[in-house]
């Protein structure tokens, strides 16, 4: 199995390699980094077929998603899993109206479905064409809600691992290379630490999603340790890690904005349940 997935890991990353796009988020801006044939390659290698495929196909879907976060491709597809955007206080990535949004039930245990009716576009902290909610329609459940759930969230795992692996080689190699007073950054202690604490964080989300790893509290564990690899990322880059034109600033903004939606769904779960 180890070997079919390096080989579908690496369809993926061909595919995002070749379909690369330009980051073109600023401050205060609304932006929609949908690409509809980065949605037709995945479904090429597979994408719909590994989302509705059960336990057995966690592992490869998360595998996909890890790829797509390395590249900080759009997580859209990610999204799409679960049938649209988790609706979070009446926010929703890719809401436009005619889209698609997952409502929690009021126990918590599943989910419905609803389209948008009415919604107007959002300045947001990243490019993943947030809209605020206002009407809907069309409401309906789920079929076999817990199996999309746990391919939601696995693929939600990996991209979150995808992000936290890329950010780590490259402070790792930023800090090999960057000179100060005579040596470089790998040489100070402080900076061995946060990369060592870094790489260990990023290295067990990486098993997690080539395991297949899913639920709640795989969701949240992936979304906090992603965001303390980009704490760690930025401390050791410094102030070049938030310019725009370096690619940092790209990845903590994914780790950030996907991540409130996460912790949204999540606490919302759990507060329903409760």
């Amino acid at each position: 199995m180890t070997s079919d997935l390096e080989e579908f890991a690496r369809s993926v990353r061909n595919l995002t390699h070749d379909l690369a796009t330009a980051d073109d988020w600023r401050p205060g801006a609304h932006l929609d980094d949908r690409s509809e044939l980065l949605s037709a390659g995945l479904d090429r290698v597979g994408w719909q077929d590994l989302a509705f495929g059960g336990e057995e196909t966690l592992p490869f879907l998360a595998t996909a998603a890890l790829e797509l976060g390395r590249a900080a491709a759009t997580p859209y597809d990610v999204v799409q899993v679960l049938g649209g955007s988790p609706l979070i206080e009446g926010l929703a990535m890719y809401g436009q109206p005619g889209a698609s949004v997952a409502v929690t039930e009021p126990n918590g245990l599943g989910y419905h479905v609803a389209r948008i009716r009415e919604s107007r576009e959002v300045a947001f902290a990243d490019s993943l064409g947030v809209h605020s909610v206002s009407g809907l329609d069309d409401s309906f459940r789920v079929e076999n809600a817990d199996e999309r759930l746990a391919a939601w969230e696995a693929a939600a795992v990996g991209y979150f691992a995808g992000l936290a692996g890329f950010v780590v080689d490259s402070a790792t190699e930023h800090a090999r290379e960057r000179e100060i007073f005579g040596h470089t950054l790998a040489h100070l202690e402080t900076v061995q630490q946060r990369l060592g604490d870094a790489a260990a964080t990023a290295d067990a989300l990486v098993l997690s999603a080539r395991d297949g790893a899913h639920g709640l509290p795989a969701l949240a564990h992936a979304a906090s340790s992603t965001w303390s690899v980009m704490v760690h990322g930025h401390m050791i880059f410094g102030a070049i890690g938030f310019t725009l034109e370096f690619p940092l600033q790209r990845y903590s903004r994914r780790a950030k904005a996907l991540g409130s939606f996460v912790n949204g769904w999540i606490d919302q779960r759990l507060g329903q349940a409760a």
